[in-house]
C-alpha cells in the first residue's frame, strides 16, 4: 500500500458519466485469510460499486441454481474461453453464443438464467443475498441506483448486444423485448452493487477456500463451480488483455 499510494497515472472509468465522479484519490488494500481474519490498510471501508467484479460472483450464482435444478446449464448458453476481442464486442462464439461469463455478453446471458420467471425485485433480492452469503455477512452489501440509472441511461451497446444474442439463439428459449430489458436491468443492477475492500477480501478468501466463507463457516458454492470460476477468472477476467 505505501509503494502504490503515490501512484497517480491513468484515470478513473469514465464510460457512465457515475463513474467518473469516484474519488481518484481512494486507495485501500484488504486481505481474509482462510481461518477469516481480515487486515486492512487504507480505504479498505470505502464503499464502491462491484461493476464487473461481479460477473464471477453471478456466474457462481447461476451454476449453483443450475446444480440445485433449479436453472439451465450455464455452458449450454455461454463459453468458456478468451475472445480476443474487446469486452463489448459485437461477437460469438462458433456455438453463436458469448465466449465466456466475463464479458458483458456474457454476462447478460448469465443474468438471464438467474430466476428468470420471478418479478424483478426477488431476482436482485436473490444476487445480493448471494453476494452476502459469500462475504459472511462481514459487511453491508449495498446498492447504488445512481450508477444503476447512469448504467442504463448509456446502455446502447448492451442492448444491441442483447439483440444480437436474441438473433443469434444464445438465449435459454424465446425471449420477448419485454424480458430482454429485464435481464438487462438485472445485470446493471449487479454491476451497482456496492460493498467494501474489506467485505471482497471475505469474498475472494471464499473463492480461495474452495466455496466454504472462512468468516460464517457456510459451504456457499460448490468447489467444483469454484474450480470452474476461477480458471475462468484465469483465462478471461482481463478481458482484452488475457
Amino acid at each position: 500500500h505505501h509503494d502504490i499510494l503515490s501512484v497517480n497515472g491513468g484515470s478513473v472509468a469514465h464510460y457512465i458519466p457515475q463513474l467518473a465522479q469516484v474519488n481518484p484519490e481512494l486507495c485501500g488494500v484488504s486481505f481474509c485469510d482462510l481461518n477469516g481474519q481480515v487486515s486492512s490498510v487504507g480505504d479498505g471501508n470505502q464503499s464502491f460499486c462491484l461493476q464487473s467484479c461481479s460477473k464471477p460472483l453471478t456466474y457462481c450464482l447461476a451454476r449453483e441454481l443450475h446444480r440445485q435444478n433449479m436453472a439451465p446449464d450455464v455452458h449450454l448458453h455461454v463459453g468458456q474461453e478468451p475472445s480476443g476481442q474487446s469486452f463489448n464486442a459485437h461477437t460469438l462464439n462458433r456455438e453463436n453464443v458469448p465466449h465466456n461469463p466475463l464479458i458483458n455478453a456474457g454476462a447478460i446471458v448469465v443474468a438471464s438464467l438467474i430466476y428468470p420467471n420471478e418479478e424483478p425485485a426477488r431476482r436482485f433480492g436473490a444476487v445480493q443475498e448471494f453476494f452476502r452469503r459469500l462475504s459472511g455477512g462481514f459487511g453491508a452489501i449495498g446498492y447504488d441506483n445512481g450508477v444503476y440509472l447512469s448504467e442504463k441511461h448509456h446502455a446502447d451497446r448492451n442492448i444491441s448486444l442483447a439483440y444480437y444474442m436474441r438473433e443469434s439463439g444464445a438465449y435459454d428459449g424465446d425471449q420477448t423485448p419485454s424480458q430482454l430489458m429485464d435481464h438487462l436491468d438485472l445485470y446493471y443492477q449487479c454491476c451497482a452493487i456496492t460493498t467494501s475492500c474489506r467485505v471482497v477480501s471475505v469474498i475472494a478468501a471464499t473463492l480461495a477456500n474452495r466455496g466454504r466463507c472462512p468468516v460464517s463457516g457456510e459451504q456457499v458454492v460448490d468447489p467444483s463451480i469454484v474450480k470452474d470460476a476461477l480458471s475462468i477468472m484465469y483465462a478471461c477476467g482481463m478481458y482484452d488483455y488475457s
